[in-house]
């Protein structure tokens, strides 16, 4: 389900399609440059009502990265309920 919500939210943010992103895409390939990073984790951070600690966020490298970081410090019915919301929006 994270996965699924990462990708929207990198599909939608970027203009890229949902079909090209995976588990394993880069988030450097994605994002401009390290300011687009940083807004993406903001945007994240405020979306999911979590804080992302610096030195985590410096690990995070792919979109599965990203993934594996919500599915262990969010709840699942949240990330249910943006997923949702995306959906809506796209």
């Amino acid at each position: 389900m994270s996965l699924d919500t990462v990708k929207l939210i990198f599909s939608q943010r970027y203009n890229a399609s949902v079909n090209d992103l995976s588990a394993e895409s880069l988030i450097v390939d994605i994002c401009n440059d390290s300011l687009e990073v940083l807004e993406l984790l903001m945007y994240i951070e405020e979306e999911f009502g979590v804080e992302v600690p610096d030195d985590v966020a410096q690990d995070l490298k792919t979109l599965g990265d990203i993934a594996a970081f919500m599915d262990n410090n969010i709840p699942e019915d949240t990330v249910a309920e943006i997923s949702e919301k995306l959906r809506e929006n796209n």
